[in-house]
């Protein structure tokens, strides 16, 4: 290969840019052979020949406005090598080229050398320090200020220093590599203990430590480092160490001492058990903290009874245990996957089946083998419905279950009946556990139940019902629908399912299970929509209507009627709880509730109007219940789905016929709701699946209350004409009344008397 100088490759590069733009591709490369640029440039001759147009390009990067070219032909300009070095020398780099460093400076490494004296010891410290900006002056932080710095250099050169933010920082100016020594004391003894050496450092990338003790056959220890060697000359032992990325480096060290003989090691063991009272056995959790003194040790071992079954044991280190009879008596050896020494736990779960003939249970724990003294507390939970009774104990004192340790309290997922404590063997507990019958729990209930149904003038009635779900295992809902119901749509959690009959012709609609970690009354929908038929509504009548029965309990229900314009409602009768407004007769027409899409839309805008019963324009209003009251949250539910009952049922639809076949839970028809209609609602609370839902309405059409009306009006009218005369008299009479006479017009009017004889008669002759 042919080596170029520092001057060909200045001309090479020069031509790249300047001499065939023309070649330049989208990505800004060129490739020539290494002949034809020889020959566009004259490399190999003394003169240079560029075209007039790149020597001036090559001008304007110098910035100089009276160079001229001397020798031009042919529309080239003809340069020697050093008059083209010269006007390379002079250009400048373009604007925006330059690329800003990510940090200012780094700290790349730093070594410590100490040497240790009776009462301190000295460091000195080397830094590498590369500055990325040369535009300004920087402060880098090398010493922390608690350490007495004795000297820092520069390059060998006394540095500028400045204390500030804890540290003792030097000022650099300059691009590049730059060598930082610190040299300062730090404070150690080795007269007295403790042998220790604190030191305070700056955060490196790469730390290194040497160090110098004066002391022959000691062990050094130092925590922050990940490789440490040691090495002994003329009673001084050099330490050496790599420290992982840290504030600071201890060491401590102690004088090596041999073991003249190893002892056996001495094992202390705490056990703490859980008894959880299960349906048909005694589960215990045995947690044994061995406390291993001198010595290693390889296994651990346990004695337990014959009715005592192992289920399980887990630990640190705890390898394979094994089952073995010694002396006729049962052991578990625990092996170790490596020796073990100082504090250690093994986990050990048991269990001891009960008496199917109603025996008492004995529990006597398990037996640590080769142990100096062995410890323990007993925590008892009941895990079951039966009852249990301590009917004896011996070795165990009986102690309060919140003084039980921790590791019981903790482990147990129930309030402990019984607490006890031992500081031997052997012990025992004799439990008499008395079962009773189980009551079985539901395991889903509906938390409210919310309806809607819609009356049509031709007969049709739709239910839409809405069950408000907490499910823990029941697989499906069972819903026992009229025989004929045409079932429009089934959603779970709002989304379509696949629903069935079952042999009692009753619908089967799969269930999601709960997230029992939630809140309990968290609950999911589940959502029917049918319809049913009946006669058309004629001039008066009664219709009737029932809900379906679920196989759930169910806390609350509300249920909302719609019933077409147009005719008088008399009378409603229902299982359920009337609202005040139609708890009596209404003969001759009374209140009615109008559904309005915007009055409904307006007064929930407000729900605290709505809470305080300012509903919406008069016609909007919160019912009353007597027997079963009804929060306003919960009426503000029920509201908001009879607005959505319309919207609900006009956008399920099945968009063509094999969709039908393919997709489930969408209904097969599209339904429009009208706009208007008389609503009104019913309530229960504590509903079983036996209860019946059920509602009838006796009705007539409005015009006949108002013929009757007007037919009475007519007849009093027809009436009043006839009797026109002796009415007249009959109010004259009243009007005018019976004269009252005064004692003077008496006198007046007094009638006089006589005899035969022409005498006046007197009252006392009469």
């Amino acid at each position: 290969m042919k080596k170029l100088s520092l001057y060909k490759i200045i001309l090479l590069l020069s031509a790249l840019i300047f001499a065939v733009p023309a070649l330049a591709q989208d990505k800004g490369e060129v490739s020539l052979p290494w002949n034809e640029f020889k020959n566009l440039t004259n490399i190999d001759k003394n003169m240079i020949v560029i075209p007039i147009e790149t020597f001036e390009k090559l001008i304007i990067q110098t910035g100089r406005q009276d160079y001229k070219a001397q020798n031009i032909a042919g529309g080239n300009v003809i340069l020697s090598q050093a008059e083209f070095k010269k006007i390379v020398d002079g250009m400048k780099a373009p604007t925006g080229t330059s690329i800003t460093p990510p940090f200012n400076y780094l700290i790349t490494k730093a070594v410590y050398k100490g040497k240790m004296h009776q009462e301190n010891t000295d460091f000195t410290a080397t830094f590498l320090v590369h500055i990325l900006k040369d535009d300004q002056y920087h402060k880098i932080p090398i010493i922390p200020s608690s350490t007495a710095v004795a000297d820092i250099r520069v390059n060998n050169q006394p540095a500028l220093i400045v204390s500030e933010s804890g540290f003792s920082n030097i000022v650099l100016h300059g691009k590049g590599e730059f060598r930082v020594d610190a040299t300062f004391s730090v404070k150690s003894s080795l007269a007295r203990g403790p042998y220790e050496l604190a030191l305070n450092i700056n955060r490196t990338p790469i730390t290194l430590l040497e160090l110098e003790i004066p002391m022959p056959q000691i062990e050094v220890e130092i925590p922050q480092a990940r490789q440490v060697s040691s090495s002994e000359r003329n009673n001084v032992t050099n330490i050496s160490a790599v420290i992982t990325e840290s504030s600071a480096i201890n060491v401590r060290w102690r004088k090596k001492f041999e073991v003249v003989e190893k002892l056996p090691p001495k094992v202390y063991a705490d056990i703490n058990h859980l008894v959880s009272i299960e349906d048909n056995a005694l589960k215990t959790t045995s947690q044994v903290n061995y406390n291993i003194l001198h010595s290693e040790i390889e296994t651990v071992g346990i004695t337990i009874d014959d009715n005592v079954r192992i289920l399980n044991i887990t630990g640190s280190g705890v390898g394979e245990w094994q089952e073995i009879v010694r002396d006729e008596v049962r052991q578990i050896i625990i092996p170790f996957t490596y020796g073990i020494k100082g504090n250690v736990t093994v986990n050990i779960v048991s269990e001891v089946p009960l008496s199917a003939e109603g025996l008492e249970t004995a529990f006597t724990g398990i037996k640590s083998l080769n142990t100096v003294r062995e410890t323990g507390s007993i925590g008892i939970e009941l895990n079951t419905s039966a009852e249990v009774v301590i009917t004896e104990s011996s070795g165990l004192e009986r102690v309060a279950p919140q003084t039980l340790p921790n590791q019981i309290l903790t482990r147990s997922s129930r309030p402990l009946i019984e607490g006890f404590k031992y500081s031997r063997h052997p012990y025992q507990l004799m439990l008499d556990i008395r079962k009773h019958r189980k009551v079985g729990v539901p395991m889903a209930a509906a938390y409210s139940a919310s309806a809607v149904t819609l009356f049509t003038e031709d007969g049709k009635i739709i239910h839409s019902i809405e069950y408000r779900i907490k499910n823990s295992s029941k697989q499906f809902l069972e819903i026992a629908l009229p025989e004929n119901a045409q079932v429009f749509s089934v959603f779970v959690n709002n989304n379509p399912v696949e629903s069935s009959l079952n042999d009692r012709n009753s619908l089967l609609v799969p269930l999601i299970r709960s997230d029992l970690s939630s809140r309990a009354d968290d609950t999911y929908p589940v959502e029917i929509i049918y319809a049913v038929s009946s006669k058309h509504f004629g001039i008066f009548g009664t219709k009737s209507t029932a809900l379906p029965a679920i196989d759930l309990f169910t806390s609350q229900i509300m249920w909302s009627v719609y019933l077409p314009h147009g005719y008088q409602y008399i009378y409603f009768d229902s299982s359920l709880e009337k609202e005040e407004l139609i708890r009596g007769f209404n003969i001759l027409g009374g209140d009615q509730r109008t559904y309005d899409a915007e009055i409904q839309a307006d007064g929930l805008a407000d729900s605290d109007r709505v809470r305080a019963g300012r509903a919406a324009k008069a016609e909007m209003s919160m019912s009353e219940f007597r027997s079963a009251p009804m929060v306003a949250e919960d009426q503000i539910m029920q509201i908001r789905r009879e607005q959505e009952f319309g919207a609900t049922l006009d956008k399920i639809s099945a968009p063509s016929a094999s969709a039908i076949s393919t997709t489930t839970g969408l209904m097969p028809i599209r339904i429009r709701i009208p706009t208007s209609g008389q609503v009104y609602r019913f309530a229960k609370t504590v509903v079983n699946p036996e209860d019946p839902l059920t509602m009838e309405v006796y009705f007539i059409q409005s015009w006949v209350p108002k013929a009757v009306k007007w037919t009475v009006w007519i007849l009093v009218i027809l009436i009043i004409i006839l009797l026109r005369r002796k009415l007249f008299r009959f109010a004259r009479k009243l009007a005018l009344g019976k004269p009252r006479r005064s004692e003077n017009d008496a006198e007046e009017e007094k009638t006089v008397f006589f005899d035969d004889k022409g005498k006046e008669i007197t009252k006392n002759d009469e």
